[in-house]
């Protein structure tokens, strides 16, 4: 069979190493093998060889003008006589010594471009000039990242140790900056995601030693040696009881990373409650795979998770739907409060937006004093959940401030928490979920958001504090919207038909004058908003004013009852328009035509006698 040629492998692997001016006959060893050479990197893929490790099809030697006439010919030689039955090419670099900035760059450059995506590299740095090997350290970390190289291992031959010369795994150390990056992460991003990726390999580890105690188990008890079978098993059993903490603490990690990163307060309760059970236990897990220091690190997570951390409301586990038995208190308000600070801390805007807004919704029913709401505090059904009913009152709060609506008597603290309200919906909120969707430029960051950031720390502290005076007024009822023409008894009609608290009249001049006489025939007592066209018949340019003027009427409103019939066509599109928005602001609507059988003679000489409704929704 021939021998494969080196260009026809499909990935490679590069054994990376540098040389010295100097070449000596020299004893290595790694665990109970021993190996002689004149230079380490030949001794190491020796080493590689009888281990049956992955050995390099690519080796690369990074040479100084000394090192090209001392040692190149006698590495050169060394590697193509061990690898004589494995593919392999042998490359020089030639480099500057490195004494200063531009050599340093020239030395990086020149590795870096021998170095391909997705190699796998396996690194020596024994020979060479001092400095080489912080060089090449920081080269490999570089490209690990940025190329995806992964690093198959890197060793140190101690050639100063005495008669036999170690040769050292230095793989941990490549592996701390990884870990140094997941705890920076943690800290500055709240994020514990790649602290749970670093521990992957860990578990994999872990369950290998499990699987290969029990396969040697297996074999004794087949082989009648029950003894030594046993005593295998029970060495298993620590390893696969680590094994399963490691994977419990993986799992952990994970979901405290998926509830903090999505702004799911309830959510990071459970999980942190979860990790804080899991990840204390990780030191004892025994292995170089865990970095240094890691009770600090576990400490470090454990502190932070015990300040988002909630017990099970169940008291038997957290299975089902838990969430339901989870009451509304003021800790509750103060835990997610905490959270949100640490979003605007970490200048995680999108996050503490979001959950702003959801916790003022939670503090209203909080706030209402009303057991059965705050039972209920997470039943956001349309248009009939609590929380959806406090929505509303927001919402119409809002709108009231921005349009033609409902003539609210607020307080100089309402009006004040109104602003802070429409700043933190539509003014950043908004802009930051929809992503920048507007005309105007969404500026980095948003010019209000100070504003807000003031606003929430005295609303906040004001609540926890239990010294708010904010009381909230209560929603306003059931709203008509009805046209009105020349012929009052619409009108009237209407008003018997829906029952109404508040009633918006669409009308002209002219038949504006009979809505007061219709109301008084139908004893409604309520607010009677006008609602004048400048051309109702043909004023289609006036559907959006009108529709933005009555968004505080709609948004008030606990329910919405349209009257379809009367006035003319163009006072007809205007009503099924209000409709249309009070169903998007999440309002029931309900449309009704009115029918009179009588004569229009009869009409007009009695116009007050009710018409039956007819319903449409």
């Amino acid at each position: 069979m021939e021998k494969p040629t080196y260009e026809s492998l499909d990935k490679q692997h590069i054994l990376l190493t540098s040389l010295g001016t100097n070449a000596f006959l020299t004893k290595y060893e790694w665990g109970e093998e021993t190996a002689t050479a004149e230079l380490a990197p030949l001794a190491l893929v020796e080493f590689l060889n009888k281990f049956g490790l992955p050995m390099p099809n690519h080796v690369v030697a990074v040479v100084t003008e000394g090192a090209k006439a001392g040692t190149w010919l006698t590495f050169e030689e060394g590697i193509e006589k061990i690898c004589d039955f494995n593919p392999v090419k042998v490359e020089m670099v030639e480099i500057p010594n490195g004494i200063d900035s531009s050599e340093i760059g020239q030395i990086l450059e020149s590795v870096a471009n021998i170095i391909p995506e997705g190699a796998d590299l396996t690194l020596d740095v024994t020979h060479g000039l001092r400095h080489f090997p912080f060089i090449f350290y920081a080269l490999v970390l570089y490209l690990k990242s940025l190329r995806r190289v992964e690093i198959r291992g890197a060793y140190y031959g101690m050639v100063d140790a005495g008669p036999s010369k170690p040769i050292i795994d230095l793989q941990p150390l490549l592996e701390l900056p990884e870990w140094f990056h997941a705890v920076r992460m943690f800290r500055d991003q709240g994020t514990t995601s790649p602290i749970a990726h670093r521990l992957e390999p860990l578990k994999e580890i872990l369950k290998k030693k499990v699987k290969v105690l029990d396969d040697k188990a297996r074999e004794l008890f087949k082989d009648g040696k029950q003894g030594k079978g046993k005593k295998l098993r029970t060495q298993a059993e620590p390893v696969k009881t680590q094994a399963e903490l490691v994977e419990t603490s993986i799992d952990s990690l994970n979901d405290y990373a998926f509830a903090y990163e999505s702004a799911l307060p309830l959510e990071l309760g459970k999980a942190s409650k979860n990790l804080i059970n899991s990840i204390e236990k990780l030191p004892s897990v025994g292995g170089v795979e865990l970095p240094p220091l890691v009770t600090e690190l576990t400490g470090v997570i454990v502190d932070e998770a015990k300040k988002s951390k909630i017990e099970d409301p169940t008291k038997k586990g957290w299975e089902g739907e838990w969430k339901r038995k989870f009451s509304l208190d003021v800790d509750e308000l103060e835990r997610q409060a905490c959270m949100i600070d640490k979003y605007l801390e970490r200048n995680q805007l999108l996050l503490a937006v979001g959950l702003i807004r959801e916790w003022v919704v939670s503090w209203t029913i909080w706030k209402s004093g009303k057991s059965e709401n705050i039972k209920k505090w997470l039943d956001s059904r349309r248009n009939i959940g609590v929380r959806s009913r406090y929505e509303r009152i927001l919402g119409a709060i809002g709108a009231s401030a921005k349009s033609g609506g409902p003539r609210l008597t607020l307080t100089p603290e309402q009006v004040k928490f109104r602003k802070f309200w429409n700043r933190l919906t539509d003014n950043l909120r908004n802009a930051l979920y929809h992503s920048g969707m507007r005309t105007t430029e969404t500026k980095n960051p948003p010019s209000v958001l100070e504003n807000v950031k003031r606003d929430w720390n005295l609303l906040k502290e004001d609540v926890l504090e239990k010294t708010s005076s904010i009381d909230l007024p209560p929603l306003g009822g059931r709203l008509l919207i009805s046209p009105q023409g020349r012929r009052p008894g619409v009108l009237f009609s209407a008003l018997k038909v829906a029952d109404p608290d508040v009633c918006l009249v669409i009308c002209s001049d002219i038949s504006a004058d009979s809505t007061r006489e219709a109301a008084d025939k139908a004893g409604f007592k309520g607010h009677i908003e006008q609602i004048k066209l400048d051309d109702p018949l043909g004023g289609f340019d006036e559907i959006e004013k009108v529709a933005e003027y009555t968004k505080g009427y709609l948004s008030y409103a606990d329910e919405v009852r349209a009257n379809i019939t009367g006035g003319s066509t163009l006072m007809g599109v205007i009503v099924q328009q209000l409709v249309e928005e009070a169903q998007k602001l999440g309002r029931p609507a309900k449309r009704f035509a009115l029918i009179d059988r009588r004569s229009t003679e009869e009409q007009e000489r009695n116009p007050f006698v009710p018409g039956k409704p007819h319903w449409l929704d």
